[in-house]
């Protein structure tokens, strides 16, 4: 077989130049264009509050597991300090023995009172009798049917009758007194136990309640456990405060301005969902610890700057969807025009010294509001 003409030859070397240019083409057009978009790795973050008891305490039961869905006010855990549990129960003891003694008091003084009131109906029915007697001897002692020393004898007898009526009378009130003085004890012994069962100071046995709706995370307790105070057992996320962190690359900054939309897609929801630029985090180390889970395997703070997204209009059902540290991409056709520059305003992490070790702005610069 024989070489290839040379016109043959020349059509392989135009053909492979052709394809060796077609796809350096391709190649440069694919670098130029993916210059031309903005992207970024990140989290759902947002405003977390913590679930803690307010005394070390230990931990008897949970009502709720991780990620259920609580509104504010529902129960969410129960507790009991040891510390004050035993003296608090002789402490009740002690209140409930006292009602036990105030009520008994209520039933004798109503008793005594009762007794006081008959004797003084008993007393006013003889001084009135007596009363009849004496204005009967008056007429006959006009008459001097009856002797003087009878009539004075019964005007006595009424005199007597009347004084012993007044104090039976005086009993009864007394005795009225008393019961009322009991109920009032009674009462005051009352609200002092209903007082002490519904402080957890007191007697050691609380609950703690939901402080918002929202969703449990970060559970970190188990039953049994002894809780140090004000060290949170887990934490409520809202999903309607929330919003992304996303760490584009530092030279992807001058690129980006407040108010730029970005397509998002968030692990969880299907397609995506539009998220606004509304802040950049000054200095790294100012971040929520929390951020850190993003690069847990390795540190990697230093490339990348974080970025405030807000989400625009999120649905119920992507909503419900929406939980903390869930991961997310963000994406944004830049195209080919570069931002004003009257816009630019220096970052922290944008300054850089220069041989002498004065600090310098960088040429890179981010768009201010």
């Amino acid at each position: 077989m024989g070489a290839p003409s040379p016109s043959k030859r020349l059509w392989w070397c135009s053909r492979a130049r052709a394809t060796l240019f077609a796809i350096g083409a391709a190649i440069i057009a694919g670098l130029v264009a993916d210059r031309a978009w903005i992207r970024g790795n990140g989290i759902v973050s947002g405003e977390l509050t913590a679930v803690a008891p307010i005394v070390q305490a230990r931990l008897q039961r949970l009502f709720v597991n991780c990620l259920d869905r609580v509104v504010r006010g529902q129960y969410l855990a129960e507790f009991d300090n040891e510390a004050t549990v035993e003296g608090a129960a002789q402490q009740l003891h002690q209140l409930q023995l006292q009602l036990t003694q105030a009520r008994a008091e209520i039933d004798i003084a109503e008793q005594q009172a009762l007794a006081a009131s008959k004797l003084v109906e008993a007393q006013v029915a003889l001084y009135e009798q007596l009363k009849s007697v004496l204005k009967a001897h008056d007429e006959l002692i006009k008459k001097q049917y009856v002797a003087t020393l009878v009539w004075e004898k019964t005007k006595a007898d009424v005199a007597r009758a009347e004084a012993e009526t007044r104090a039976a009378e005086f009993v009864y009130e007394t005795k009225k007194a008393d019961q009322k003085k009991a109920e009032l004890a009674t009462a005051v012994l009352q609200l002092r136990i209903d007082s002490f069962k519904n402080s957890p100071e007191l007697t050691g046995h609380f609950f703690l309640t939901a402080p918002k709706d929202g969703i449990i995370t970060e559970c970190a307790a188990r039953p049994g456990e002894v809780i140090a105070a004000k060290a949170p057992i887990f934490q409520i996320f809202n999903p309607d405060d929330s919003y992304a962190v996303v760490f584009f690359d530092p030279g992807d900054i001058v690129k980006l301005a407040f108010g730029q939309r970005f397509a998002v897609s968030v692990g969880g929801i299907e397609g995506t969902v539009t998220a606004r630029v509304t802040g950049f985090y000054p200095e790294l180390s100012a971040l929520p610890s929390s951020l850190t889970r993003y690069f847990w395997q390795q540190e990697k703070w230093s490339q990348y700057a974080p970025v405030r997204l807000d989400f625009d209009r999120l649905s119920p059902a992507q909503t419900s969807k929406v939980f903390a540290w869930a991961q997310l991409s963000a994406s944004r056709w830049q195209g080919w025009g570069l931002p004003d520059p009257a816009n630019w305003v220096q970052l922290p992490w944008q300054w850089v010294r220069d041989q002498s070790g004065e600090r310098r702005p960088r040429a890179a610069a981010a768009l201010a509001p």
